[in-house]
């Protein structure tokens, strides 16, 4: 018996991945009401200790931008606010539809196969196979990768009473990677929503995203 397998897997792959450097991330931006932290607060960017060449890479972008985004950075021990930044690496299990066919005999379709059919088959003889084809569906799990861009704002001890307290945290979802070309955009819009409540897609210029 013959089988051919035809899955709607490799299809499904081919529509996720033209939109994994899609011009409309989502954004998720959180502020807790008992804040209201803006960029003339004084700020100290929180580095973190040994990072990975990705972590190096974000927190030295994230400083350009706060730079010329005219944040007010500050020394740890002059700060109102610190803020803190991590690259998320979300895994999500996908359990994908995929169709078999397989190549088989068919029910006669013409008179003549009909009639072949119903006669009786001579001693030493082999009836005429007919192709058809059947069909069933069954699952393949995938699993997808999403990357992110993660900022906490957490209020400074040292010249707040009490302990650390998050004032505000955004997160904008970039797709399966980000590029070095598209991380300083990425993180420009993420900070478009600095102190602000928001959950939902953005947009970000065409020219500057990668091919």
């Amino acid at each position: 018996m013959k089988n051919q397998r035809f899955s709607l897997f490799s299809l499904f792959l081919i529509i996720l991945s033209a939109g994994c450097a899609s011009n409309h991330p989502t954004v998720s931006a959180s502020r807790n009401a008992s804040f209201m932290p803006t960029r003339a607060d004084k700020i100290a960017l929180t580095l973190r200790p040994n990072p990975n060449a990705e972590d190096a890479e974000l927190g030295r972008a994230l400083t350009v931008e706060l730079q010329q985004e005219s944040f007010n950075l500050v020394p740890m021990a002059e700060a109102d606010y610190t803020l803190a930044y991590m690259m998320e690496d979300d895994s999500v299990e996908a359990y994908l539809p995929a169709r078999n066919f397989t190549i088989e005999s068919a029910p006669p379709q013409t008179s003549a196969q009909i009639k072949a059919s119903a006669s009786p088959t001579p001693p030493g003889f082999a009836r005429p196979r007919i192709e058809g084809f059947q069909q069933s569906i069954s699952s393949e799990t995938v699993v997808f990768h999403s990357k992110g861009i993660r900022l906490y704002l957490y209020t400074n001890p040292k010249t707040h009473s009490g302990n650390f307290q998050i004032a505000w945290s955004g997160c904008i979802n970039a797709g399966e990677r980000i590029s070095s070309e598209r991380e300083p955009l990425l993180i420009k819009t993420l900070l478009g929503y600095f102190g602000q409540d928001y959950n939902g897609q953005v947009n970000l210029p065409v020219l500057l995203t990668p091919k």
